[in-house]
């Protein structure tokens, strides 16, 4: 059965028309997901991918809890839409099924032509984190476990040194153990808070007329660490648009704006440093080329691939990112160090 036919036959489940229109949604490397509409409806119909998460109901049933407080506390986000019976998700043999009222008239921050909105991703993604910090973190059960512990994605990777050594080529095997030496195994460590979990440019919407943006897919939430989030934002930010590289000073520029207006709506805790952060993008785009690498070395098991490779091509682009994000990071830790900042705070 196609994806498109599965949709169908899982349609009324949501009181969906059989007459909708459906068409699949790119972008995702994980789930795969559908907007079906209709003259009088629009909604975002999604399966949680069992392959990728063990128990594909927690990522459905943590995300509807931190929907739900972040509601209560009257912020922007999705809305869900629940099945005939009332429930927020359906569980099927081949995963969750989950739905929400389609976002139409909004586009994901780093589509072309969204840079001018870093400053309301930012805002967006640190505002969420400061409405996440009274969640009951003891209610959250992990959806994927060690998924930013970058020393147990590492080992993973070393597995395969070899293979790596020969696939990756010369100058990227030898960035990867520079990477090593400079950022060391524990870059991420602080604090927990209640994050996230994967703080990319595509999961926030900006409105087109206006308005508060939208944060959304809220499969990883999770305790983790302030560097965690923070660093995966500014990581997604420091992507070039192009996929070229591009000079120092504007990186610099970029993620300095980025990172100031996301931590802006928060308050560092005690292990919470500016130094620290700074090294935060590096870590986390070096463990997303472990990870990229890992799946293509294993076969492509984990990230969707249109093509043979490429997730070699995204690990070669995120460990080449993470050089140059290693490379910034004192000078980011100075620019961070807005007015008023801690004293502790300061590299």
């Amino acid at each position: 059965m196609t994806e498109l036919a599965r949709v169908r036959e899982l349609a009324p489940h949501f009181g969906l028309p059989a007459a909708a229109e459906v068409m699949p949604l790119a972008g995702g490397h994980i789930n795969a997901t559908f907007r079906v509409r209709w003259p009088q409806g629009d909604v975002l119909l999604q399966r949680v991918n069992p392959a990728v998460f063990p128990d594909p109901e927690v990522p459905c049933r943590n995300g509807a809890a931190a929907l739900a407080h972040l509601r209560a506390k009257g912020a922007a986000c999705p809305q869900p839409w629940p099945t005939r019976d009332g429930a927020l998700w359906r569980l099927e043999p081949d995963g969750c099924w989950r739905a929400f009222t389609f976002l139409a008239g909004y586009a994901a921050a780093d589509a072309p032509g969204q840079r001018g909105g870093l400053r309301a991703a930012g805002t967006a993604l640190g505002t969420l984190l400061a409405h996440l910090e009274d969640f009951p973190a003891e209610t959250l059960t992990p959806a994927l476990p060690r998924f930013h512990d970058l020393a147990w994605h590492s080992e993973r990777f070393a597995e395969h040194a070899l293979r790596a050594e020969k696939t990756l080529g010369r100058e990227f095997w030898r960035l990867h153990h520079a990477l090593g030496a400079s950022l060391g195994r524990r870059p991420l460590e602080g604090p927990p808070r209640v994050i996230h979990g994967d703080t990319k440019l595509a999961n926030v919407l900006l409105p087109r007329g206006g308005g508060p943006a939208v944060v959304v897919d809220f499969d990883t939430v999770m305790v983790g660490t302030l560097a965690m989030d923070f660093g995966d934002f500014l990581r997604s930010v420091a992507a070039p648009e192009t996929g070229q590289a591009e000079a120092s000073a504007t990186l610099m520029g970029r993620v300095t704006q980025a990172g100031r207006t996301f931590l802006a709506p928060l308050a560092l805790r005690e292990g919470e440093t500016l130094a620290q952060l700074a090294r935060a993008p590096a870590a986390m785009a070096w463990m997303l080329a472990q990870r990229f690498l890992t799946d293509h070395l294993e076969g492509d098991r984990y990230f969707r691939v249109a093509t043979p490779g490429q997730n070699l091509l995204r690990g070669q682009a995120q460990l080449a990112l993470a050089s140059a994000l290693a490379a910034l990071a004192p000078a980011l830790a100075k620019a961070l160090a807005l007015p008023g900042a801690k004293p502790q705070d300061a590299p």
